[in-house]
């Protein structure tokens, strides 16, 4: 009986020494959910503000969802003192919001419209221990987790900030250590048809070399 407790001892001092070193080195199951850093996608919106003369709405020549380039017409608008003026598109982008119809009275300063930008983005919040395999240029694969086939698209980290944002506190196996910093990351996103803003972003930190 006491040589079956003492192997018992024994085969639990080798798992919690065996737990420790892969602690140490980063490999627990632990430490992997924690390099796997997620953030959600984000993209710029651009409000199309009507700074002309008071006026009438007399044709709309976009519809929500059409994609525009800079430049392209977006509303032709009759001048209360006369005349004809255009809105135009300020930016390229997806309409996102239209918030006028012919016939409607628009004097300046009034939001006409909202285009989505195609420039994704994603914030991170990366530890300080890590945070050193991250440069503002540096080229990073994001995975889409909840995307069909776990789509994977190239991205470019493009800011790292100065300072932390806040710190982290580790409640599990490092309880009682000092508490990891947390530095904001902004990853650019190449834009992709399947991609939507507010899905899940990824990034796995132990695949990137210090």
């Amino acid at each position: 009986m006491k040589a079956k407790s003492s192997l018992y001892f024994i085969i639990a001092i080798l798992l919690v020494a065996g737990g420790t070193l892969l602690a140490v080195k980063g490999t627990d199951a632990v430490s992997k959910a924690e390099n796997r850093k997620q953030a959600i996608l984000e993209t710029e919106q651009k409000n199309v503000i009507y700074d002309k003369n008071p006026g009438e709405i007399v044709k709309v020549h976009a519809a929500i969802g059409d994609f525009v380039k800079q430049g392209d017409l977006l509303f032709e608008v009759k001048a209360a003192e006369g005349g004809e003026t255009d809105v135009l598109a300020p930016t390229e982008g997806v309409v996102s919001q239209i918030a006028v119809k012919p016939g409607d009275r628009v004097g300046p300063g009034l939001p006409v419209a909202i285009i989505q930008k195609n420039d994704y983005y994603a914030d991170f919040y990366v530890p300080e221990n890590q945070i050193q395999k991250l440069k503002a240029g540096q080229s990073i694969k994001i995975r889409f987790p909840y995307v069909e086939h776990s789509a994977e698209i190239g991205g470019v980290v493009a800011s790292v900030a100065t300072a932390p944002q806040f710190a982290s506190l580790r409640m599990t196996r490092e309880r009682g250590q000092a508490d990891l910093n947390m530095y904001a990351v902004r990853i650019s996103v190449d834009a992709a048809a399947d991609l939507l803003p507010g899905m899940t972003a990824e990034v796995n930190l132990d695949e990137i070399a210090n």
